[in-house]
């Protein structure tokens, strides 16, 4: 092995924790200040990439790279040594990704500075930026997704690899490999403010139309989960300090919440929670969207007998500013179990949380404490109550596909009428057939109505432990 491969074979191991952000800042030339970060072609002179990482396996592995190239919608590691692009994954949620597992050498090339692929090009731009994070992608699916997985991921990341900890400190461009559209109409407007927020600049695709005929050369580029994260038996899965929900850690969820209030200009000191004078927010889905509470004036009367200020708020159409706004002037919340569950980072502290919550989505899918736990990782004192809805109130079985499963006509006759007259699933909790009646079986978004004995004796108790 020569002595230039040793030496950068020795670099490669030095770990994050003992490099500082001054010793890692990228300083472009004076003429690429003069023009505010864009140069002509000829000015380009990218240095050598290089890279370093910590952590174990590609779940838990960070890596940070200086001086990576976007062209033409790859990115590009130059080098005058042969090297290999670490399997860092780029993001979370392997099933959910439109191309499997999003992996990091998918989308780096690595080139010798001999045979730049721009060289010959005429008439484009260069664009130099500071800081860049890559995150496979960016439509998580739903706001709570979007905001609680991916966003902590991202901003966990970001603060450990960039020092973008505070609204304040962070500046750095937000790159998706997979397809992303800013405000798209998937029902994630008020979820992309908050990425936009994360770094203060418009998350864009590679992909994306503004990046055309530039050579964008980047100073750091951080990759990575962002969690104190390792491998577990599971492929998918991660074990990280703290807590087993893995995208839900104390030390970044808390920065996370504290850089959106920052972004918004929202205070959640104006409204403190009190058993006087209580205000209750309740958000109801809209009927097409499904798991919308049916009786939600009943609900609200129900409650405005005990002397509370009530209101009902539908969360579509409004953007992130107005729903935090709306948050923090709360002190119950009230919804169903989905994607408003990531407005709870906005509520005071000492606020109360009731979630409603389909009774097999309950007993099958999500384990009985998880959402105790996730409210707790806020650090703000949260009360929440679960109140589970009845089987026969909720019950709405996809009938073809039910009809046509074979392990529902292996059932007995008796097991078949308990599912279609009683929402019976058969087996026992957490067994095989049970969990494949749930999955398969149940249409877990349907619209549902609330027990209103159940919700005032929640309601009680949601009002007892607001300071007095």
């Amino acid at each position: 092995m020569s002595k230039r491969r040793t030496l950068l074979l020795l670099w490669s191991l030095i770990t994050l924790d003992s490099i500082t952000p001054q010793q890692i800042s990228f300083r472009p030339t004076s003429s690429q200040r003069q023009s505010g970060g864009i140069a002509q072609h000829q000015q380009i002179h990218p240095d050598l990439s290089s890279h370093e990482c910590t952590g174990s396996g590609h779940l838990g592995l960070l890596c940070l790279f200086h001086n990576l190239v976007l062209w033409q919608k790859q990115f590009y590691y130059i080098s005058s040594e042969e090297i290999s692009i670490p399997e860092v994954r780029e993001g979370w949620h392997l099933s959910w990704h439109p191309r499997g597992e999003a992996m990091l050498p998918e989308h780096v090339t690595v080139i010798s500075p001999s045979a730049l692929p721009w060289e010959h090009e005429q008439g484009i731009q260069t664009e130099y930026l500071d800081q860049a994070l890559i995150y496979n992608w960016l439509d998580q699916g739903n706001m709570f997704h979007q905001m609680m997985e991916a966003g902590n991921f991202i901003y966990a990341t970001a603060c450990r690899l960039l020092d973008a900890c505070t609204h304040d400190t962070s500046h750095y461009q937000l790159f998706a490999t997979a397809y992303f559209e800013f405000a798209n109409d998937n029902g994630l407007p008020a979820a992309h403010e908050s990425l936009k927020c994360l770094s203060s600049k418009m998350p864009r695709s590679i992909e994306d139309p503004y990046w055309d005929d530039q050579v964008v050369v980047i100073g750091k580029t951080a990759v990575g989960l962002g969690g104190h994260c390792n491998e577990s038996e599971h492929e998918d899965k991660l074990q990280c300090e703290w807590d087993s929900i893995s995208y839900m850690q104390n030390e970044y969820t808390s920065g996370h919440r504290q850089l959106l209030l920052d972004c918004l200009g929202v205070t959640d000191e104006s409204s403190k929670p009190s058993q006087q004078q209580t205000k209750v927010t309740i958000v109801q889905r809209l009927l097409s969207k499904g798991r919308s509470m049916l009786n939600v004036l009943e609900m609200e009367s129900a409650i405005a007998a005990t002397g509370a200020e009530v209101q009902i708020v539908n969360m579509e159409g409004k953007t992130l500013q107005q729903q935090a706004e709306l948050l923090a002037h709360s002190h119950v919340y009230i919804l169903v179990h989905g994607a408003a569950m990531a407005l709870y980072m906005f509520l005071p502290k000492h606020a109360a949380i009731i979630e409603i919550q389909h009774h097999y989505a309950h007993s099958a899918v999500y384990p009985s404490d998880m959402h105790q736990r996730t409210v707790t990782r806020y650090n703000m004192d949260y009360h929440h109550e679960l109140l589970i809805s009845q089987k026969s109130t909720d019950i709405s079985l996809q009938k073809e596909k039910v009809l046509k499963d074979e392990v529902y006509q292996k059932l007995t006759s008796a097991e078949q009428l308990q599912l279609w007259e009683q929402g019976l699933c058969p087996g026992e909790k957490d067994d095989k057939l049970q969990q494949h009646c749930v999955q398969h079986w149940i249409f877990l978004a349907g619209n549902m109505v609330v027990d209103l004995e159940a919700l005032k004796a929640a309601y009680h108790r949601a009002w007892q432990s607001l300071p007095s």
